[in-house]
């Protein structure tokens, strides 16, 4: 589904989303607009009270309504108080949704509730992994120095590698995603990551440590194929001596 048509459907969904708000508020059926729609949409999902449910459709009908430019405008303010409100809800699905609505209208309040989040300072809202991914495309500085932090912290594979990929923008951490990569006591999953990520960031460095693997006989098989086959397609040999052995 391209763009065109996936508009074309937010919208399609929206005006039956409308109609169905409307006619449930005013108790029975009749003729809806979307204003009536998102006032309603906007009064159930700041309403801890209704049903999670209710309030991830009434999320959905105030996400169509955004495509729909001035005449969603005036709505705006309230849409972002209750995505703030739903964001601390019991309901994890919900306040991710909520949250990840947030992040892609840079919210402030999203970035503090996730750093905080994940600095341990505040309420972990989110999984620590989800957090780092939602905060990074929010706030890709913040998330690179915060993903360092959980490389040192965490011991579970979805932070890990989460914070390796964060780390796959960041040309400084070049140094630290090729020890990740070559690192035989770390997961396979976080190697991998650390693979993927190092070779964006710096081809070079990535078939030279690539090749260290491959040509290292103590090393895992899982790993060594992942990157020989990085190696292959991009017409290197494995039988090629690095050129730098134990770059750093």
């Amino acid at each position: 589904m391209n763009v065109k048509q996936y508009r074309q459907q937010v919208e399609a969904d929206l005006a039956s989303a409308a109609l169905a708000a409307n006619s449930t508020a005013l108790g029975g059926p009749t003729t809806a607009t979307p204003e009536q729609a998102w006032a309603t949409a906007t009064e159930q999902l700041a309403d801890p009270s209704k049903a999670v449910e209710t309030r991830r459709n009434a999320l959905r009908i105030l996400q169509g309504g955004t495509f729909q430019g001035e005449l969603f405008s005036a709505f705006h303010p309230g849409f972002l108080r209750a995505l703030r409100i739903a964001a601390t809800d019991d309901d994890g699905d919900l306040r991710h949704d909520a949250l990840d609505a947030l992040v892609n209208f840079k919210d402030e309040f999203a970035r503090q509730v996730l750093t905080e989040g994940l600095q341990g300072t505040g309420k972990t809202l989110v999984p620590a992994a989800a957090a780092l991914g939602l905060l990074a495309r929010d706030d890709h500085g913040s998330a690179n120095a915060i993903a360092r932090e959980l490389l040192g912290t965490a011991t579970d594979i979805p932070t890990r590698a989460q914070a390796v990929r964060v780390l796959g923008a960041d040309p400084a951490a070049t140094g630290l995603l090729d020890g990740i990569m070559r690192d035989k006591n770390e997961f396979e999953e976080v190697r991998r990551a650390g693979a993927v990520a190092l070779r964006s960031l710096d081809p070079s460095r990535f078939e030279n440590s690539a090749l260290e693997i491959v040509q290292d006989a103590s090393d895992f098989g899982e790993i060594k194929a992942s990157v020989s086959g990085a190696l292959e397609r991009a017409g290197i040999p494995l039988d090629r001596p690095p050129s730098v052995p134990g770059l750093k």
